[in-house]
Order: C-alpha cells, then structure tokens, then sequence
C-alpha cells in the first residue's frame, strides 16, 4: 500500500501562515514566519509520493526547516519513492528553505525535484542536504549493503520569469559520485548574491555565481556532515538569520 502526503504552506505579510497537510508529514507553526515539518507516518516507503507546496506573498517571510531526517526506505515490491517542492515566492517575499537531511536507504531509489518561481524583487535561501546509507560505524558487508541506494534531484528556479538554473544531480550506486566514493552532498541556492566565486583547493566544494545575480554552492563528500562543514566555510559570511 503506497501513500500520498500532500502539504500546503502560504505565508502572508499580515494574515501570518496558513497551512494544511494530509498523508505522513503535518506542519507545525513554532514563531512567526517560522514553521517546521513534523512525520507523522512512516515515509517515503516504496510507492510513496510527498508534494509540498509553498507560497510566500508579497512582503511575507517565512522560514521551512524539520524536526528530523526524511529516511527513504524501500517496501516489498517497491523501491522508488518521489518528493516535489512546487514554490512561489511574491515581490518582496523572503523564504528560507533549510530542512534535515534526505537520507536513501539501502536498496531504495528516491527522487526529488524543486520547482522554485520567483519574483525579481523576492529573496531566497535554499539549503539541501542527501546521503546514501545510515550506516557510518558497522562491518564492510553491512555498510556496502546500506549505500546501494539512489538518488535524484532536480532544482530549477525562474526569477522574473527567467530561468536561472536547471540541473540535476545523481548520488549513489551506480553514478559518477559513487564511484569515487562521494555518497552525500549539500548545496545552497541563494537569491540575490552577487559575491565571486570561490573554489575550495582541494575538496569537491565551490560557491558559483550564476546569470541573474544568483549563486549556488555545492559541495560534495563521504557523509552529510562533512559536506555540511565544506558548505559552511563557502556561506559563513551570508549565513544571517532572514532578512
């Protein structure tokens, strides 16, 4: 048996959030502008799809974060699962997007896609973080069990109706990354940002500035948390609270 989660998250400048969820995540309003996803059932299994829709209005800001990992798990029969961010941010609307990380079980295949559209005048910050595997500190055989599992994601992002980025990324068995031992990464997407580019010396990280005063800065590694830190001395110095 599959499941569908739907969330809806509108932020207004003088209404406050509204939202509503079905499925297996709920949402929970902890300050103003400010709310977190919260699971409520076991998912993304096999067969499960999550879409969240999210839309800042104009002059409103809001800030999306979790309370834990999503942990994508394959079921009996099914091994892919789906997650898709459809986002609309007003003129002068603010969105800081910064969940826990997505972490692919082993035998799972989960694909995630964010369609951001954006007005000229609007602000963004948007963080990712996925790893393949849970295991970190068990035996050679287990660990090589646990990073058989596959992941897509897709992040495309019109500002004034101009695209600004469309890619797509692969981790896990089977892909470039993996081969090389790269299972995690983390990027953030940033809206205005007109700083240079920076390019680390010696590990696969670097901030690139993008056509249309964007930037994004990827990083990747053997776990979450190192792409977190590699991430993190690119953005130390845009890593203010909403503006």
């Amino acid at each position: 048996m599959t499941l569908r989660t739907e969330v809806d998250i509108v932020a207004t400048a003088d209404r406050g959030v509204r939202h509503r969820a079905s499925g297996g995540l709920g949402v929970r309003v902890v300050g103003p502008g400010h709310v977190q996803l919260i699971g409520t059932a076991a998912t993304p299994l096999g067969g499960d799809e999550i879409v969240v829709r999210v839309r800042v209005e104009t002059g409103a800001h809001l800030s999306v974060g979790s309370v834990a990992a999503t942990i994508a798990l394959p079921a009996r029969g099914r091994t892919d699962s789906v997650m898709r961010w459809d986002i609309e941010v007003a003129e002068g609307g603010h969105l800081r997007l910064d969940t826990q990380p997505t972490v692919v079980a082993g035998g799972a295949s989960h694909d995630s896609d964010i369609v951001v559209r954006m007005g000229a005048d609007a602000t963004l910050d948007l963080h990712e973080h996925v790893q393949i595997g849970r295991a970190t500190t068990m035996s050679a055989a287990t660990v090589d069990r646990d990073r058989t599992g596959t992941w897509t994601g897709g992040l495309r992002v019109e500002v004034g109706g101009d695209i600004v980025l469309a890619h797509r990324v692969a981790l896990g068995a089977g892909t470039p990354a993996g081969a090389i031992g790269h299972r995690a990464m983390s990027s953030v997407f940033r809206y205005p940002d007109r700083r240079p580019d920076a390019v680390h010396p010696t590990e696969f990280a670097a901030r690139l500035s993008l056509v249309g005063g964007a930037s994004l800065t990827n990083a990747l590694g053997a776990s979450v948390a190192a792409t977190r830190r590699l991430v993190d001395a690119h953005e130390l110095d845009a890593l203010a609270a909403v503006r």
